[in-house]
């Protein structure tokens, strides 16, 4: 009895302690800490390139049992495929997911990629699309724009265009139309669908029978074209030489003048848009730049074209290809030089550039008659001017790089020359650059003083300034710097008669920058001379002078005074009533490096 009544109160409380039990089962445990991320939302998609895609991603953030974790930051970022996103940053919701703003793919087509990464948590997830070319927005013409044919004949090459999308991809599968805008030719194939390159190709298009001009529309659905244009010829066009057909010059050295042909209708008119091949069909000579299209001038040239070292006589015959049968002969003849100027060309030329760096050259070998020694040299890419090659050869007698460059418009800076790198024993210089400004250029060319002026500069390259010996200049950087060399000391008091300068000879430049003075003769002393720091104005003569080949017979050339022009000493300053000089505005290059006889460069320091 009395142990009854000690356990009923026990009773009560196991039933509250059980139903206390059964009530915590039954309750959902809060989220852990993120333990996990993955895509939930809008993995794979694809839309076009530039485009956002179509349903924003989005990620769940799980903690270790795989519950969604409210409350934790995902941030969105570009892993590759380029575009950017928007809401960025986002708080996932009462689930765990959190959905970026919007996800733009990059412009070009191909696979995409966004990371999602949790604050706290290493790791992430990422999110792939592909971005695939947009909607037609342009057609660009592919090769050839303009022609010119017969009348009533098939262009040649077939026209061919590429559809592009706002962001220039190519847009496979669309169809192109082709059709004649402009006089009375015919087309195959007028539809064509584009390629895996976003391209189509007419199947043929035949000019009308009027001549003069056609044009061919490509088009698409969406709007956009192209337009080509072709010239109908009633006869076959002709060949007419604007160059001398015969011309004498050096061995292993460029002919004189560029050939030139202008292709010209029945009637003498300037035809554009032909090719024109320049072969060599006599001779061991060399051609570059063999084949050309003429321009609206109708004139075509090769690129250049150079004598052969054991045959006197060569012949280049232009044609074209397209129209057999015209054809133009140029002859040339060559005699040997003991004294070779090669100018190597490290930009494009016009004709008429091209022919003013051969006629300096050919200027100095006429003043510079002794063979120098051959020189071996092997010169890295770039060391003497930009863009020039590796060197390793024997050059014979020397190397001189040409360019023309944007440097900073007329009337500025016109360029700089000298010598890169001399024979170690002479001091001669075996590589030598040369880089003029374009627009500086033009304006000589225009007012008949580039050659001139091209003379001057290689007369810098080939040592005058540049690579005189210390004990042929006195006084540089004084108030009357002078040059002693003995050949020109001699020649002074001859030269110096119609001068009738009462100074200390030789007067050297004693005015302007690093570049003008000191390696110049003086301006005020001899007027037009070749080799002043100044440019004549148009139509004053600018004589080499004997003055000027004697500072070459002191570095140690051979010279021919015979082959200096006539000067008139102060009867040149008359000239200046046709109009001022102005400075060259030159930069006056010093020898960068020196080479022994073996072929061993170092730097001069």
């Amino acid at each position: 009895m009395q142990l009854q009544q000690a356990v009923r109160p026990i009773r009560p409380l196991l039933l509250t302690l059980l139903l206390l039990s059964a009530g915590c089962a039954g309750a959902d445990p809060p989220p852990g800490p993120p333990s996990q991320v993955a895509v939930a939302i809008g993995d794979n998609q694809q839309a076009a390139a530039g485009m956002p895609i179509p349903i924003p991603p989005a990620v769940r953030v799980k903690d270790s049992r795989g519950t969604g974790v409210p409350g934790s930051v995902v941030r969105f970022s570009i892993a590759y495929g380029g575009g950017y996103v928007t809401g960025d940053s986002v708080i996932t919701d009462a689930s765990g997911l959190a959905r970026v703003g919007s996800w733009v793919l990059g412009t070009r087509p191909g696979g995409n990629s966004l990371a999602a990464s949790v604050d706290g948590l290493s790791g992430g997830t990422a999110i792939f699309a592909t971005a695939v070319a947009g909607p037609p927005a342009a057609v660009r013409v592919v090769g050839t724009l303009a022609f010119t044919e017969l009348t009533q004949h098939p262009v040649s090459p077939l026209p061919t265009v590429q559809v592009l999308d706002a962001y220039t991809n190519p847009v496979s599968a669309i169809p192109v139309t082709f059709a004649v805008t402009l006089n009375s030719g015919t087309v195959t194939g007028a539809t064509v669908l584009t390629d895996a390159q976003g391209q189509a190709q007419v199947g043929s298009w035949t000019l009308g029978a009027t001549p003069g001009q056609n044009q061919l529309t490509a088009s698409t659905s969406s709007g956009a074209s192209a337009v080509f244009t072709a010239t109908g010829l009633a006869g076959p066009p002709q060949l007419v030489a604007t160059t001398p057909t015969e011309q004498s010059g050096f061995l292993a050295f460029p002919v004189t003048a560029i050939p030139r042909v202008r292709v010209t209708d029945g009637v003498g008119n300037p035809i554009a848009n032909i090719a024109v091949t320049f072969t060599i069909t006599a001779g061991d000579g060399t051609v570059t730049g063999a084949t050309d299209t003429t321009g609206s001038d109708g004139i075509a040239s090769p690129g250049d074209w150079r004598l052969g070292a054991g045959n006197g006589a060569s012949t280049l015959v232009a044609t074209m290809p397209k129209f057999p049968g015209p054809q133009l002969g140029f002859h040339a003849t060559g005699v040997a030089t003991p004294f070779t100027i090669d100018v190597r060309f490290l930009t494009t030329m016009s004709a008429d550039s091209r022919d003013a760096f051969v006629a300096a050259a050919r200027r100095w070998m006429q003043v510079i008659v002794g063979d120098i020694p051959d020189q071996p040299i092997s010169l890295a890419a770039g060391a003497c001017a930009t863009g020039q090659p590796a060197l390793n050869e024997t050059i014979d007698d020397v190397v001189i790089f040409a360019s023309v460059v944007a440097i900073d418009g007329p009337g500025n800076v016109l360029g700089s020359a000298g010598p890169c790198v001399r024979r170690s024993g002479s001091r001669l210089t075996v590589v030598g650059a040369m880089r003029f400004d374009e627009a500086d250029l033009a304006l000589l060319q225009n007012t008949g003083r580039l050659t001139a002026t091209i003379v001057h500069e290689m007369g810098h390259v080939l040592g005058f300034g540049t690579s005189w010996a210390s004990t042929v200049t006195q006084d540089i950087g004084l108030t009357d710097p002078i040059y002693i060399g003995p050949e020109a000391i001699a020649l002074w008091p001859s030269f110096n008669a119609s001068l009738q300068y009462a100074g200390r000879p030789v007067p050297l430049a004693d005015v302007g920058g690093i570049g003008t003075r000191d390696s110049h003769w003086r301006e005020s002393v001899f007027h037009a001379e070749l080799m002043t720091g100044f440019i004549e104005a148009p139509g004053v003569p600018m004589p080499l002078s004997k003055l000027t080949i004697a500072t070459f017979k002191d570095m140690g050339y051979d010279v021919d005074y015979g082959a200096a022009d006539p000067f008139a000493g102060n009867l040149m300053a008359s000239a200046f009533a046709m109009g001022p000089a102005i400075p060259l505005n030159d930069v006056v290059q010093q020898p960068l490096f020196e080479v022994t006889p073996d072929g061993r460069v170092r730097r001069i320091p």
